[in-house]
C-alpha cells in the first residue's frame, strides 16, 4: 500500500496535471482519504478563482483588478 505522497509523486512523474485532474485521480485509490483543493481568492472583493486550472496564483482579480490574491490551498482529508 502506497502513501498519498508516493501516489502524488508517481502521478507527477507520468505527466502534467491540473489540480482538478490530481483531485480526481487521487480520490479513487486512497482509502479513507480525499484530496481537496480550495481555489485562490481575492483578498479585496472575495472573488474565488473556481474555474482556474493552473496551480499558480493569479496575478490580479478580474473584478476589482487588485493584486492581493490568496494562494490556492491543497489538503488530504480523512473521510
Amino acid at each position: 500500500m502506497q502513501t498519498q505522497r508516493q501516489m502524488i509523486k508517481e502521478l507527477l512523474l507520468e505527466g502534467v496535471f491540473s489540480s482538478l485532474e490530481l483531485s480526481q485521480r487521487l480520490s479513487m485509490p486512497g482509502p479513507g482519504r480525499r484530496f481537496r483543493t480550495t481555489p485562490a481568492v481575492c483578498n479585496n472583493c472575495g472573488f474565488a478563482f473556481k474555474k482556474r486550472e493552473r496551480l499558480t496564483t493569479p496575478s490580479r482579480c478580474p473584478l476589482c483588478h487588485r493584486e492581493s490574491i490568496r494562494r490556492p490551498r491543497f489538503a488530504l482529508l480523512r473521510e
